[in-house]
């Protein structure tokens, strides 16, 4: 780590720390806000950059495996009352073991008795007193009793209170065979036993990700089209046929970016490697060029357009941007896997909206920022040499061009349509993956030195995974409906309620470098709150996928393309946060917009 990090070390730490400290909300048990804690000291040192982002996601995962901080207190609870369970039926009658559970329903029905009469409000009490007052055994109490403190409290509160009342039963008997030392010994060796396992498994849940699975995959297999020179060829042949006018060289980068997008799951490597080299080369042979003070002839319309058609190109497909899989994962955690958004669902409910804004940002970023030069036949002429000069379609070309192909029909659900067969997504690009292998596209030595798909896989493990236990623990829920009583005290409705809360969220991407690190720490909470309000599942999912790509197009930080593309210095840094803040409400308006008509249409909602 290098010198200058340490001091936003030590601010992680402190942060992560004051959790110790700082009261548990009633609605939580310690370890949840403990994990809060770590989440947002993780969260911080990626936006700060502390180190590399797999290797705050592998510290990250280390600290889950040790500390058993993902282990609830429910489930510890439940060792604690089966050790003690052993300690007092071993070797003992049916008679002890009918004495035991007449103790803890005792204690059980005393301690839900002492809640419900004197914590609960005066309603709460009255029922209770009806409850104590009839002519019931007292078993049936206990469930009335039971289903009252639920009501007035929480699943988790009655448990807990119920949990509680039989340990405590528990261990005054089990001081009958031993010492109050050696029953603690016996407890904490279970307990710990306990944490230790489910730690090492909650740290390493989601390396089994199939989600995960599918961007390190269709990472590895667009270096197959770059390699063979296929998307190279694909944006020179589109500048080829519309270069003939500055507007129709920006429309043949959208139109490049719409055809790689399905299978470039890195869209900083489709932006940034694949069409920005082209972009430059276009605008030096204008003699449009940041050294000369010349980027505004056609340069710095150019450059904007190839940054701004990614966010929305991003937005269209699951395998565009490698956190669109992690949405999905999200989503189908917060309806409890009712709904899983699949590729072609995803592919289709994006297509008009994705289209229409493709269509109509081109022409905002010329009017915010004009060209100088408007006609541009040189464009074509140059486009139409550099094909020449890479020759006929290559072998590997027409191979990449065949599995690109293949995949994409198989994502759409091909194989069902012409065959009754379904696969999943990872299955189909593990599929091309093996082709591109076997035609020798790429080298298994390759696969091995792709260092982005397995720092991929590091990292969004690492994400995926802590964004889980949020759930697991309580915390999401927790949050959720903080922020649903926040947007319910505004008194919004169904649809105003979706719109403020994926423009909050799209906004705060202001204070983020990295749209997964967003995506990790907000959408979950702020799709659960829209849920909890009364917003349509899917319907709502469709916004707020929207919202978490186009807020990469607000600022020079927001995702990996932009300092690829910021870094050529053809755009100021005022005028970028100016067309990416009016572009972010264009782009918003017109998929939104559109998407509320289509989305209806396919019966979404």
């Amino acid at each position: 780590m290098k010198k200058e990090k340490l001091p936003f070390l030590v601010l992680c730490i402190v942060i992560a720390a004051l959790f110790w400290f700082i009261p548990v909300p009633e609605a939580l048990e310690e370890n949840a806000w403990h994990f809060l804690g770590l989440f947002i000291a993780v969260i911080l040192a990626v936006i700060l950059q502390v180190m590399p982002l797999g290797a705050v996601c592998f510290i990250a995962i280390a600290i889950v495996a040790l500390t058993g901080i993902t282990t609830t207190k429910s489930s510890i609870r439940d060792a604690q009352i089966k050790t003690l369970s052993a300690i007092v039926l071993k070797d003992n009658s049916q008679n002890y073991k009918n004495q035991m559970e007449t103790s803890m329903n005792l204690a059980v029905f005393e301690a839900l008795k002492a809640e419900t009469l004197g914590k609960l409000p005066p309603p709460a009490q009255e029922k209770a007193h009806e409850i104590l007052n009839k002519n019931l055994e007292q078993s049936y109490k206990i469930i009335e009793l039971e289903k009252l403190y639920t009501k007035n409290t929480s699943k988790e509160r009655a448990k807990r209170l119920s949990d509680e009342a039989k340990i405590e039963a528990l261990n005054t008997l089990a001081l009958t065979f031993l010492s109050q030392k050696e029953i603690d010994a016996k407890v904490q060796k279970a307990v710990s036993s306990l944490k230790a396992k489910t730690a090492i498994n909650d740290a390493l849940s989601a390396f089994s990700n199939s989600l995960i699975w599918l961007i390190v995959v269709s990472v590895i297999i667009a270096r197959g089209v770059i390699k063979t020179g296929l998307g190279e060829r694909l944006a020179y042949y589109f500048i080829s046929i519309f270069g003939k006018k500055t507007l129709g060289i920006a429309y043949s980068i959208c139109l490049s970016e719409t055809i790689l997008a399905p299978v470039t799951p890195s869209n900083t490597a489709r932006a940034g490697a694949i069409i920005n080299p082209i972009v430059q080369a276009i605008s030096r042979s204008f003699k449009s060029t940041p050294e000369d003070g010349t980027q505004n002839k056609i340069g710095t319309f150019l450059s904007l357009v190839n940054f701004q058609a990614n966010p929305i190109s991003s937005a269209m497909f699951i395998t565009a941007t490698a956190p669109n899989p992690l949405v999905v994962d999200l989503v189908a955690k917060a309806t409890n896997m009712d709904l899983q958004i699949t590729w072609g669902q995803w592919a289709l409910g994006m297509l008009l909206p994705g289209l229409c804004a493709m269509a109509i940002m081109p022409l905002v970023v010329y009017f915010l920022s004009p060209p100088e030069i408007k006609s541009t036949p040189n464009a074509s002429t140059f486009a139409k040499e550099k094909l020449a000069a890479l020759g006929k379609m290559k072998n590997s070309e027409k191979i990449m061009l065949g599995v690109f192909i293949l995949l994409l029909l198989l994502w759409a659900g091909a194989a069902g349509y012409l065959f009754g067969l379904e696969f999943d997504s990872t299955t189909i690009a593990l599929l091309g993956l093996s082709l591109v292998l076997i035609s020798g596209i790429l080298t298994f030595g390759e696969v091995l030195g792709e260092k982005a798909a397995w720092n991929t896989l590091t990292w969004f493990s690492g994400l995926v995974m802590m964004a889980t236990m949020l759930g697991k623990l309580g915390v999401t829920k927790f949050l959720a409906d903080s922020l649903g009583i926040l947007a319910s005290n505004m008194g919004l409705g169904e649809i105003s309620i979706m719109i403020f809360l994926s423009l909050a969220f799209l906004y705060a991407h202001y204070f983020f470098a990295s749209t997964t690190a967003h995506i990790s720490a907000m959408f979950f909470v702020f799709y659960s709150a829209g849920l909890a309000l009364g917003a349509p599942p899917l319907l709502y999912a469709f916004i707020m996928l929207t919202a978490g790509n186009v807020m990469m197009a607000i600022t020079h930080y927001a995702t990996g393309t932009a300092p690829v593309i910021f870094g050529t210095n053809y755009v100021s840094m005022n005028r970028w946060w100016g067309v990416g803040f009016v572009l972010s409400i264009v782009d918003m308006a017109v998929m939104t917009s559109v998407g509320l008509v289509w989305w209806k249409f396919l019966g979404f909602y």
